[in-house]
């Protein structure tokens, strides 16, 4: 059960026909609230030794309780739902009569608030209405398929699903309460005006005409409340009773983005599916409600993040603050803490972290951050830096090596006094041998050959001519063939032609 709802005793925190400790087991802190079948009492273990632990009893008014058919029922589902162990499901931890011979439950405390205490805050992020949906019907699915006994009979119908029964803890964790309580007031000889009240507008069809009930009952109710949550507004509303089961049973349903234009058409089919009357059209079962809920584009990266952080800001004066999220206390405190002013909106928080010693530098929405490293994170560094000395090392000594080793694509050089001769590719024509590099030629006396005067005056002089050794002949003029003798011992080379 949830410690913050908002009904408290006319005479105080503890009424004044209840002692304190029941059993000799419990002691009543204070009371929670209480509706028309039942009180719920914040209070705590006492064990040997000083052991204690906070936990919730939810007493059974006199009325009720002193009801034989009532009180048969009650037991038998007490007894059924302390079975149910799952993360999203309050946990029956006892069952007893008190010293008034009165029913109560001791269960599982909640500490957070519930899900119409978060209605009340204002929209939320389409992201987060989805996992509120999926963590209940997680929480459905589990008790729907949970079989019973040896017969083959499986399932427990809640019968009451509600806002108010949706219980959400400052962690981010949400609980189902209050399985089989419905069926056992059913069981009584309450007036149908009494076992409905408060809770009409969450009924499937079929459980306001009284018919048998299956988990697609609990089903409907999912989707009325993801109608709300999306909407805004309740789906069933009217000032009577009589109003509110005439929408149930015989207005149009509309779609969400009927409504509320911005809902996404992919999220509002979903709950269009869970609303329907007929229970054969109807979404069959909670696993499969949850896996069109994930195929959503607003499926959520981080569900329980993203509600510990909307419970923290619109929850500000009663949520309490994680230790991250608050300054140092230490300087020997060796967790990750920071110091921040939650901005009142719904979205999380960018946050701008500086290292422990530095100015904090302000984040986006005012916030303040400080990181402390631990001693044991500052050790890490020498070995990092050795890491990195040794890999430079190994990269200095390879480009070394390979330096050094010889490299066989390599080509010798040849002297300055050597002559390299090269022939240039082409088409074969006449045999041509040039020698590089050259040295100046002396003058000689011009020739007397005939046929050297026609191959020297051969050769273009205009001004686009290049002069040299790099001018090629023309094809159509004969080259005779050039070798060069061995070199004299002053250096100078000399051609005969």
């Amino acid at each position: 059960m949830t410690t913050n709802q908002d009904v408290r005793s006319p005479a105080g925190d503890m009424p004044s026909r209840l002692s304190n400790i029941l059993n000799s087991k419990y002691v009543l802190e204070r009371r929670l609230g209480g509706g028309g079948m039942a009180e719920v009492f914040l209070a705590r273990t006492v064990g040997v030794e000083g052991f204690s632990r906070p936990v919730a009893i939810k007493r059974v008014l006199p009325g009720f309780s002193e009801n034989p058919q009532f009180a048969r029922m009650f037991i038998s589902e007490a007894q059924l739902t302390s079975r149910l162990q799952h993360s999203n499901i309050v946990s029956v931890f006892d069952f007893d009569r008190d010293s008034e011979n009165q029913l109560f439950l001791v269960m599982e405390l909640v500490d957070g608030t519930d899900l119409s205490g978060l209605l009340a805050t204002g929209p939320l992020p389409f992201s987060l209405v989805i996992y509120l949906a999926i963590e209940i019907l997680r929480g459905l699915d589990y008790a729907h398929e949970m079989p019973i006994n040896a017969d083959g009979v499986q399932g427990v119908v809640h019968r009451d699903i509600s806002p108010h029964n949706v219980l959400l803890s400052w962690e981010g964790t949400l609980k189902v309460s209050d399985f089989g309580i419905a069926k056992a007031r059913a069981a009584s000889n309450a007036t149908a005006s009494e076992i409905i009240k408060g809770k009409p507008a969450y009924m499937s069809p079929e459980q306001a005409r009284g018919r048998p009930l299956d988990g697609r009952s609990d089903l409907f109710a999912v989707g009325v409340m993801l109608f709300e949550m999306l909407c805004l507004r309740p789906l069933f509303a009217g000032n009577t009773l009589e109003d509110i089961l005439a929408q149930l049973l015989f207005d149009r349903i509309p779609a969400p983005h009927e409504l509320r234009p911005e809902v996404p058409e992919d999220l509002s089919r979903a709950v269009t599916s869970l609303l329907a009357r007929d229970r054969e059209l109807r979404t069959p079962s909670a696993s499969a409600a949850i896996a069109a809920l994930v195929a959503c584009a607003d499926y959520p990266k981080d569900g329980r993040e993203e509600l510990i952080t909307t419970l923290s800001q619109r929850f500000a004066g009663r949520a309490p603050v994680r230790a991250r999220d608050v300054a140092h206390l230490s300087p020997t405190d060796q967790t990750l803490v920071v110091r921040s002013a939650a901005p009142p909106v719904a979205a999380p928080a960018r946050r701008t972290i500086t290292a422990s010693g530095d100015h904090p530098r302000p984040g986006p929405n005012g916030e303040f951050f400080d990181i402390y490293l631990p001693p044991d994170r500052r050790r890490r560094w020498p070995w990092v830096i050795l890491a990195s000395l040794l890999m430079v090392g190994g990269a200095a000594g390879a480009l070394v090596a390979r330096e050094r080793s010889p490299n066989p694509t390599a080509i010798k050089r040849p002297m300055a006094d050597e002559a390299t001769p090269t022939t240039p590719s082409g088409p074969a024509g006449p045999d041509v041998t040039v020698t590089t590099p050259r040295s100046p030629q002396p003058s000689r006396p011009p020739a007397t050959d005939g046929n050297a005067d026609t191959s020297a005056s051969s050769a273009p002089t205009g001004p686009g001519s290049a002069p040299g050794r790099d001018h090629a002949p023309p094809s159509h003029v004969p080259v005779p063939r050039i070798q060069a003798p061995a070199p004299k011992s002053d250096g100078i080379r000399e051609i005969h032609l």
